[in-house]
C-alpha cells in the first residue's frame, strides 16, 4: 500500500531531482528520504529513479507514477474539502505580483509545494513591472509580492531574502551606432554610446550608481518600464544595456546580444515581500515558512540550470 505522504515526498524529488534540497523540503534527512524511496520501489517493484554521483534521474516509470502520485494527491484533497476534514487546514484566497522573469524562476516551485502542503489555498499570480513591486502592496487586493530590495527597505515591510542576482552589461551584436570597445571599460568612452535603462526603481539606482563610479554622462536612447523589454531593445542594436543576469539568461533575445561584463559590485536582492501589519495573518505566516525552506534552492537550482543551458 502506498502511504500518500511517501508520494507527496517523491513529487518534490520529481520537482528539485536533487536528494538534499527535498529533504530539506520534507524536513527530513537525506538517509530518510532514501529509505522512503526505497520503500517506494520496492513497494512498486521498479526502479522510479536513478541515483548517482552526478544526481538523480526520474525513470520512466517513475514520470509514470509521478502522474499517479498527482492524480491521487488531487482526488485526496477534493475528497478532503468535500467531507470538511479541512476545515483548520490552510484555505482561501492569496494574490502574488512579481515580473515575469520572477514567475519563471520562483513561482513555479512556490506553487507547486503550495498545491502539495496546503492544497484549498487559491493563489493568484500578477505580473508587471517589477519597480512597481512594493507599491502593489498599497493594493489591497495585493497580499505579497517578489521585489527587489532598495537600499533603505520600508519599516513597514516584513522581507524574505530569495536570490542576490549579479547584473550584466550587455551590447548589441550589431549594433546601429559605432562602438569601440575596450576590455579595460574605463578606457572606452561609453559617454558617447547609446544606452537603454530602466525607467525607475532599483534597477534604475544600480544603473546610475555605476555610471557615477565610471564616471559616465550617459547618452539615454530609451527608458524603459520593466526589465524584459530591456534585452529586447539592446538586442535589437539601439543601445548598451545593464540587467540582472537572469533576465538576460531567460530573453529570447539572448543570442543578439554580448556580455561584455558582470558587475562584481553588484548586489541586486531580490526578496518575498508583504505589509508587516498584514504578517500575522495565517496564510501569509504560511507561505513565509513554506518559502523560507524553498528559498535555498533557488540558487543552486539557477546555477543548474544554467550549467544545463535550460534557460
Amino acid at each position: 500500500m502506498i502511504d500518500l505522504k511517501d508520494a507527496a515526498t517523491f513529487l518534490r524529488l520529481c520537482e528539485t531531482e536533487n536528494l538534499t534540497r527535498t529533504a530539506s523540503l520534507c524536513g527530513v534527512s537525506p538517509s530518510t528520504l532514501s529509505r522512503t524511496l526505497n520503500k517506494l520501489e520496492s513497494t512498486l517493484q521498479t526502479n522510479l529513479c536513478i541515483r548517482d554521483k552526478k544526481g538523480v534521474s526520474i525513470t520512466p516509470y517513475g514520470r509514470k507514477f509521478e502522474k499517479f502520485a498527482r492524480n491521487c494527491l488531487n482526488e485526496y484533497a477534493a475528497l478532503e474539502q468535500e467531507l470538511h476534514h479541512g476545515a483548520e487546514s490552510i484555505s482561501g484566497k492569496l494574490k502574488i505580483y512579481c515580473s515575469v522573469t520572477a514567475s519563471y524562476l520562483f513561482i513555479p516551485r512556490i506553487l507547486n509545494e503550495i498545491h502539495l502542503s496546503a492544497p484549498h489555498l487559491e493563489v493568484k499570480l500578477e505580473t508587471g513591472d517589477p519597480a512597481d513591486a512594493l507599491d502593489k502592496l498599497e493594493d489591497p487586493q495585493i497580499d505579497l509580492v517578489i521585489s527587489a530590495l532598495p537600499q533603505d527597505i520600508p519599516s513597514n515591510i516584513k522581507f524574505l531574502d530569495l536570490i542576490n542576482l549579479p547584473l550584466v552589461l550587455l551590447a548589441p551584436k550589431q549594433p546601429r551606432f559605432q562602438f569601440n570597445f575596450s576590455t579595460d571599460l574605463k578606457n572606452s568612452d561609453l559617454s558617447k554610446v547609446p544606452f537603454i535603462i530602466p525607467e525607475k526603481g532599483q534597477l534604475r539606482y544600480e544603473v546610475e550608481k555605476w555610471f557615477s563610479a565610471m564616471d559616465i554622462h550617459p547618452e539615454i536612447y530609451a527608458e524603459i518600464a520593466g526589465h524584459e523589454a530591456i534585452v529586447s531593445m539592446a538586442g535589437l542594436g539601439f543601445g548598451l544595456a545593464i540587467v540582472p543576469r537572469l533576465v538576460y539568461e531567460i530573453s529570447p533575445f539572448k543570442n543578439d546580444v554580448n556580455v561584455l561584463r558582470e558587475l562584481q559590485w553588484s548586489n541586486f536582492r531580490v526578496a518575498l515581500c508583504s505589509k508587516k501589519i498584514n504578517a500575522q495573518d495565517k496564510k501569509i505566516q504560511f507561505i513565509y515558512d513554506l518559502v523560507s525552506r524553498l528559498a535555498p534552492s533557488f540558487t543552486p537550482d539557477l546555477t543548474r540550470r544554467r550549467n544545463e543551458n535550460i534557460i
